[in-house]
């Protein structure tokens, strides 16, 4: 089990941000330092900013556009590629979406499947902690 505190941002609302690496089989290319990535139980899957996915030189050509829709209706274009995830110490294959119309602040965001499905995440408010246990840690 990790514990990452929960950041602040100078309007005091506590955000369950944490810092991941992201990596690309195809290119062996891993982040240089950490991203900020958002934990988001209400997002169904993993999202990627384009950015990110240049970086790691993920070739979007001759990939099917898949449109999600975000929190306030906003149709959200992606297109699909499996990326490694570093988190917690661990490391695996996640499939992630990748988009354009990500917020700068929040260029990685963690859902259900690619997330969830492999952490077990409490959110402690009260001690200002989020506490995620990969699940093969059990």
């Amino acid at each position: 089990m990790r514990k990452y505190p929960y950041y602040v941002p100078e309007n005091k609302i506590y955000k369950p941000w944490i810092t991941v690496g992201i990596g690309y089989s195809k290119t062996n290319i891993v982040t240089p330092t950490p991203i900020t990535a958002l934990i988001d139980s209400g997002s169904d899957v993993c999202f990627c900013s384009k950015d990110i996915a240049d970086l790691l030189g993920v070739s979007l050509k001759n990939k099917d556009k898949i449109i999600f829709t975000a929190a306030n209706g906003t149709p959200l274009p992606t297109f699909m590629e499996i990326l490694i995830l570093y988190v917690g110490g661990k490391n695996y294959e996640c499939s992630f979406y990748i988009s354009e119309k990500l917020p700068f602040e929040t260029p990685i965001i963690l859902g259900q499947l690619g997330f969830f499905d492999h952490h077990k995440v409490t959110f402690d408010l009260e001690n200002k902690e989020i506490q995620i246990t990969y699940n093969l840690d059990n």
